[in-house]
């Protein structure tokens, strides 16, 4: 080891700092400088791992809030302020479907209102009540 570390070296019987020599007070040798290239480099690289980072943080906070809003972690009142909205976005959609010019329509987009989104999980649980109801009302009769 020679060069910018000499001075730090420790002599082997005493244990004291070795003091450096006259030709190794040099401390700006080749090895140990940064060229604009390599500096910009790191800047770089700094940049992009706090960007990186800061992007990986995010996710991770979409993740958990995108589990947080799953149907299965939705308390009943959440569920049925979510279906009412969820229904009323399919109704404006039919609306919007049904007052085009005929050669407009077709059955992708009708097809594509009822499943944007959650939409299909809505209209199952819709699907759900109503059989629920029937049964009992069969029942009942």
């Amino acid at each position: 080891m020679s060069g910018f570390y000499d001075k730090y070296l420790l002599a082997e019987n005493n244990q004291k700092p070795v003091s450096p020599d006259s030709s190794s007070i040099n401390v700006l040798k080749k090895d140990f400088t940064m060229e604009y290239s390599d500096y910009e480099r790191l800047k770089i690289s700094e940049q992009y791992n706090k960007l990186y980072s800061s992007i990986f943080q995010k996710n991770k906070d979409e993740i958990s809030l995108s589990e947080n809003k799953k149907i299965y972690n939705l308390s009943l009142s959440d569920l049925i302020k979510k279906s009412s909205t969820v229904y009323i976005e399919i109704i404006n959609g039919i609306s919007i479907y049904f007052s085009e010019d005929q050669k407009e329509r077709d059955i992708n987009t009708l097809l594509l209102i009822f499943t944007k989104g959650e939409n299909m999980l809505y209209i199952g649980l819709l699907f759900l009540v109503i059989a629920f109801f029937m049964w009992v009302i069969s029942i009942t009769s």
